[in-house]
C-alpha cells in the first residue's frame, strides 16, 4: 500500500504543477485518472473512471477568484480508491464530490500561503536581493503546487484505503447496484450544469439538432461532430457574405 499511495502522490503532485508549463489541463479528471490507472496497473479502468468524473466536472474551472471543486485531486484519488477497493464507479461517484470539496479549501489554503511567501518576496525586492526572490518564489510555487498536493494524495490513499475497503465491503450489494446506476445519471448532470451556462435561444435549436441526430437517426458521435463542422463553415460563410460583413472580411466572395 505504501508504494501505491507514494505513486498517486507523485501522479497528483507533478499533475498540479501544471502551471508551471501554462495551464497544460493535465489536471482534468481524464488526464491524471488515466495516469492514476496507468500507475496502479489498470488504465483501461482509469480511462473509464477519468470519463466519467471529466463529464462531472466537464463545467467546473476556476475562473478568478471563484473557487471550484478540485476535480483535478478527485480524479487521482477516487480511481486509485476505485482500483484498489475494485468497487469501480460506485465507489469514485460517490467519494468524487467530498474529495473534491476538500480539495477546493485546500486550494484556499495554498492561495494564502502563496499571499504569504509574496509578501516575503516585496521584502526582499525592497532591499534589491533579487537572487533571494527568486528562490522564494520557486520554493513557494513548488511548496503549494507539488508538496502540498503530493501529502494530500499520499495521506488519503494511505491512511483511507483500509476505511474505504471497510465500508464498501459493509454496503449491501444492492447499494452498490443502486450508486453504480447513479453514476450513470451524473455525466447528464455535468452537461446539463455546462449547458446551464452557455445555452440561449440562439443555440438551443443547434443543441436540439444533435441530439435528434444521436438519438433518433442513431449517428455516432464522429458523425454528429463533422455535421457540426459543415454547419459552422456555412453560417460563417453566409455571415462572410453579407454586406455588413463583406468590408471586414475583404477579398472575393468565390474565394474558398
Amino acid at each position: 500500500m505504501l508504494t501505491k499511495a507514494l505513486l498517486v502522490g507523485l501522479i497528483l503532485g507533478l499533475c498540479k504543477m501544471e502551471y508551471f508549463f501554462g495551464y497544460c489541463m493535465i489536471c482534468r479528471p481524464i488526464v491524471i485518472s488515466t495516469l492514476t490507472g496507468l500507475v496502479l496497473g489498470d488504465p483501461v479502468q482509469g480511462v473509464i473512471l477519468g470519463s466519467v468524473l471529466e463529464l462531472m466536472f466537464i463545467g467546473s474551472f476556476p475562473i478568478g477568484a471563484a473557487v471550484s471543486p478540485d476535480y483535478g485531486s478527485a480524479g487521482a484519488i477516487c480511481t486509485a480508491f476505485a482500483i484498489i477497493t475494485t468497487g469501480g464507479k460506485a465507489v469514485a461517484t460517490t467519494l468524487a464530490v467530498p474529495i473534491a470539496l476538500l480539495g477546493g479549501f485546500i486550494f484556499i489554503g495554498c492561495k494564502l500561503m502563496n499571499a504569504a511567501f509574496g509578501q516575503v518576496m516585496m521584502k526582499k525586492i525592497e532591499k534589491d536581493n533579487t537572487r533571494a526572490a527568486g528562490r522564494i518564489y520557486l520554493f513557494g510555487a513548488f511548496f503549494t503546487s507539488f508538496v502540498v498536493y503530493f501529502l494530500y494524495g499520499f495521506l488519503s490513499i494511505y491512511a483511507g484505503s483500509t476505511a474505504v475497503q471497510a465500508a464498501v465491503n459493509a454496503i449491501p450489494k444492492v447499494v452498490i447496484n443502486g450508486l453504480a446506476s447513479a453514476a450513470n445519471l451524473l455525466p447528464a448532470i455535468g452537461f446539463a450544469l455546462l449547458l446551464k451556462m452557455i445555452i440561449s435561444k440562439k443555440m438551443a435549436p443547434y443543441f436540439f439538432v444533435g441530439f435528434m441526430l444521436a438519438a433518433y437517426l442513431k449517428l455516432p458521435t464522429i458523425a454528429v461532430t463533422l455535421f457540426a463542422v459543415m454547419m459552422v463553415l456555412i453560417i460563417l460563410s453566409n455571415q462572410k457574405n453579407t454586406p455588413e460583413t463583406a468590408e471586414a472580411y475583404g477579398g472575393d466572395e468565390t474565394e474558398f
